[in-house]
């Protein structure tokens, strides 16, 4: 297992060229987009001591969600769910059909159900998101990649109708409960690997599902790496996901909101020469500009930026500069509504055994290491959401009226040793206490 040291000044390259404009871009866009100008209203007059401390965003920071109750012990369990809490307001829950379905007809819905590591029954995560005030979000509705083996003997018309049946459940059980739902993953990729389809043009059949199904949800459209920022630098604004999109907008396909995947799955020793794939501020710039002319809602849906094996502090120190970088990034696309990192913990992403360098685990894309200690990255993300991007103020206020510019989001407000909590979501809102 390799323990090389990447190279930082070439790994940051295209960020330190390009600092005085994305500082800029940085001050510009999230004074602009992610604050507004609250007015804070008092029923009466006089000098009043007024404390401002925001709770919560309104920008979704999320993260999947799958290693809730599979902890190897009760300690390391809270520990989990503890620190996952203090960064994110969203997080991602299991809907794969092959482990949520594995035998037909048992749907692991209940607490009960039988544990299947990295996919934790939706009820245990929607009560973790319940107790600690997370929104949830469901992943995903229908991929080619996670279907059940037990569909396989149906024909193309049995399929469809068991489709639906997945979608119909799932709706009843959970429409009024998570508010949004990746509805297709990944089918433009699909289809350009020349990956065997389910049948063919399955991804429109479930996006007319998602509308029949979910009409009151928010339905993404969620796409991987390879149908974006790698294609892109081949194809421009040819790459698949783009001309996936354009077609089914012509079509008049229901899509409310768009899911960019940013996944850096290379060797170490390969990241620098990929670079133009994964390091490049413009071109990662013209893609997010692309999918943005959509008008529509975007997320940084699943991220993995590595620090790689064997946790080099200097490996991981530069994975933090890249973290904080790429946040700050999308924070400030106007577009952008959530932010999403795919695993909070190394060594126990797929497609390997736990605390291994295997698979996914390879990667090392981890906010915390396998003993819950945290890396530099935690602390980064910790730093900009739970402080930077918080509004909090002291004054004292003559008359019966207080404005301030903060960022979006709820509010504890106390004034004269009295508490009010106030959603601030909108520029221009007003809060009567």
């Amino acid at each position: 297992m390799s323990t090389s040291i990447l190279d930082e000044k070439e790994i940051l390259k295209s960020f330190t060229e390009n600092a005085s404009f994305l500082e800029k871009r940085y001050r510009e866009n999230i004074e602009k987009y992610r604050k507004g100008k609250f007015f804070i209203k008092f029923s009466g007059n006089g000098v009043k001591k007024v404390t401002i401390r925001q709770k919560t965003h309104s920008f979704l920071f999320g993260c999947n969600a799958f290693m809730l109750d599979s902890m190897e012990s009760k300690e390391k369990e809270a520990l989990y769910k503890t620190k996952f809490s203090r960064l994110f307001n969203q997080a991602v829950v299991p809907l794969y059909w092959n482990d949520l379905e594995p035998r037909e007809g048992n749907l692991r819905f209940g607490k009960d159900s039988e544990k299947i590591y990295r996919r934790p029954a939706t009820d245990v995560v929607l009560d973790f998101c319940k107790e600690y005030g997370i929104e949830p979000k469901g992943h995903c509705l229908l991929w080619n990649n996670c279907n059940p083996d037990w569909l396989e003997k149906y024909t193309i018309e049995e399929r469809k109708q068991k489709v639906e049946k997945r979608f119909k459940e799932i709706s009843k059980a959970y429409a009024g409960e998570i508010p949004s739902f990746d509805v297709v993953n990944e089918s433009a990729s699909n289809y350009n690997l020349g990956r065997k389809a389910l049948f063919e043009r399955y991804d429109e059949f479930a996006l007319m599902l998602g509308e029949k199904y979910f009409s009151k949800n928010r339905k993404i459209i969620n796409e991987w790496n390879y149908a974006t920022w790698e294609t892109y630098v081949s194809c421009g604004k040819y790459m698949p996901f783009n001309m996936q999109l354009q077609k089914f907008i012509e079509k008049g396909l229901p899509i409310d909101e768009i899911g960019l995947q940013f996944h850096i799955f290379t060797k170490l020793e390969d990241l620098a020469k990929q670079s133009d794939i994964y390091l490049n501020v413009k071109n990662h710039l013209e893609v997010l500009d692309i999918f943005s002319e959509y008008g529509l809602p975007m997320h940084i849906s699943e991220i993995t930026i590595p620090s790689y094996p064997n946790g080099l502090p200097e490996n991981e120190e530069i994975q933090a500069q890249l973290v904080g970088n790429y946040y700050k990034l999308w924070f400030a696309t106007p577009q952008m509504k959530s932010i999403v990192w795919w695993n909070a913990v190394d060594g126990y992403a797929a497609y390997a055994p736990r605390n291994t360098w295997e698979g996914e685990n390879y990667y090392g894309g981890g906010l915390l290491r396998y003993d819950m200690s945290e890396k530099p990255s935690y602390r980064v993300l910790d730093e900009l959401i739970n402080r930077e991007w918080k509004t909090n103020l002291e004054s004292e206020v003559f008359g019966n009226e207080y404005s301030f510019k903060g960022f979006y989001g709820e509010y504890e407000i106390i004034a004269d040793g009295k508490k009010y909590n106030v959603k601030l979501d909108k520029d221009g809102k007003e809060a009567l206490l």
